[in-house]
């Protein structure tokens, strides 16, 4: 790899296509290491965590399973795989929306909410290995400005 000092030197386009590159790789690098930390706790998928807690932020009333797939920015057809693996698995349970027939309501388990409380520590503990032990607190501050420059 070409040093830094050359890599900074390079005009901007040929530069973004760094900052891709090397998103996709970090990605590629640290998204296992993540999956086989939460699949200890039976959480097939990091993305599960997330899915917990965007029905919880909903309230008892549930989540609408549509407005978790924008948020989380997820086809449709992944979203109902995961779904189904997690009601499967007792985390959720699914519910047709009285307003809206075609529509989903999601609602977590006890199961999911006993969980939760054991996949926080793990995930924080994983999180922390990963990326707390690579950045500065200025670091993480900065790439946190700047990805969410990336999605709306």
């Amino acid at each position: 790899m070409k040093p830094f000092e050359d890599i900074a030197q390079e005009e901007k386009d040929k530069l973004v296509s760094r900052v891709w590159f090397n998103l996709i790789r970090s990605h590629r690098y640290l998204y296992p290491r993540f999956e086989r930390s939460l699949r200890q706790l039976g959480i097939e998928n990091p993305i599960w965590y997330e899915i917990f807690l965007e029905i919880e932020r909903a309230g008892p009333e549930g989540a609408k399973a549509s407005d978790i797939q924008e948020c989380l920015f997820m086809a449709q057809f992944n979203m109902s795989r995961h779904l189904s693996r997690m009601e499967k698995k007792g985390f959720i349970s699914r519910h047709p929306d009285e307003k809206d027939g075609r529509a989903q309501i999601l609602r977590l388990t006890p199961q999911a909410f006993n969980a939760e409380k054991e996949i926080w520590p793990q995930y924080f503990a994983t999180i922390q290995k990963e990326l707390g032990e690579r950045l500065t607190k200025e670091e993480a501050l900065e790439l946190f400005r700047l990805l969410s420059k990336l999605y709306p």
